[in-house]
């Protein structure tokens, strides 16, 4: 019976990703605020929110690793997307059109995942008030990037598109949709993996939760590619790995018993290490500018899919 509500929710919150992604390409295209606000904050909290009540609950359960998994797990899913899309859009290459609005991600996203790798390695083991050094880091730069942001509209060609009547409302009524659609969605992969105790909490956690919890950001970023809304798509998509990042600092504080990044075990660490591997890839990927060889424009998406395919396929058969 879970799976059969597992697979009821899973297409609700697929058909509310899209109408919330088609909302947001309007709005920004019909209103005065920014694409970057729209993507990075708007866009990429809503559709993050499923991995805050997720993480949170794990607390909560005193399953941390759980939170861990699934932060990192969608962190590393969303990006895997973003180069299989890229190898299935290739007609496209829209990696060579996004602006620099979201290098400051990257360069962040970047930063965090050093810091906290370095942090379980006890190459800078420090806490405050049983808070590690990550989180402090994490939550100051997410205020700088959230202070950094544009905050006028960016120029960019004209296009006439007739503004959807209430969208606002319409944007927030689909929200609160989908965040509840994503929440029971979340509870049955819960009751699902309840009932195979044989995997680590990490693995379910990356497997289970980090892939269903990062269904709204693939489907938005999908449906963002196919109308050509390139800076959107990838606002929203790294956005929303800096904010998954947020929200494990967030899982830090009200874990009280130490820094949440002490119980990681190998499996996780692992997943981080892939990560930071891939942000890099990924980061290299979008500020190229020239319009390169297909051949040579694909490598690094194949990279990312392929260590992704083995990682799974053969780290854990």
């Amino acid at each position: 019976m879970n799976e059969i509500f597992f697979l009821i929710f899973a297409f609700l919150t697929i058909y509310l990703s899209i109408k919330l992604s088609i909302y947001a390409d309007n709005l920004s295209k019909t209103s005065t605020i920014s694409k970057a606000v729209i993507g990075g904050l708007l866009l990429a909290g809503v559709t993050a929110l499923p991995e805050l009540i997720t993480c949170t609950s794990s607390i909560l359960l005193k399953n941390p690793l759980l939170s861990l998994g699934n932060i990192l797990g969608s962190n590393l899913f969303n990006i895997f997307i973003t180069a299989l899309l890229d190898i299935i859009f290739i007609k496209k290459i829209y990696t060579t059109k996004t602006t620099k609005t979201n290098y400051l991600t990257y360069l962040i996203l970047i930063i965090n995942y050093l810091v906290i790798y370095m942090f379980i390695q006890e190459k800078i083991n420090i806490t405050i008030l049983n808070i590690g050094l990550p989180t402090i880091i994490i939550i100051i730069l997410y205020f700088i990037y959230i202070k950094l942001l544009p905050k006028n509209k960016e120029e960019q060609i004209q296009i006439d598109l007739k503004p959807i009547k209430n969208i606002k409302g319409k944007l927030l009524i689909t929200s609160i949709l989908m965040i509840a659609s994503s929440v029971l969605l979340t509870t049955f992969v819960n009751n699902i993996a309840q009932s195979h105790p044989s995997f680590s909490s990490g693995s379910i956690g990356a497997i289970l939760l980090g892939i269903t919890t990062s269904l709204p950001e693939v489907i938005t970023f999908y449906t963002l590619i196919s109308i050509d809304n390139y800076d959107l798509a990838l606002q929203d998509i790294v956005g929303s790995n800096l904010f998954n990042l947020a929200i494990l600092s967030f899982a830090d504080i009200i874990y009280k018993t130490s820094p949440i990044y002490n119980i990681i075990d190998n499996n996780t660490t692992t997943i981080l290490f892939l990560g930071l591997i891939f942000i890099i890839i990924s980061f290299i990927q979008n500020i190229r500018t020239k319009c390169i060889s297909k051949v040579t424009y694909i490598i690094p998406s194949i990279i990312i899919v392929s260590l992704y395919l083995y990682f799974w396929l053969i780290g854990f058969i």
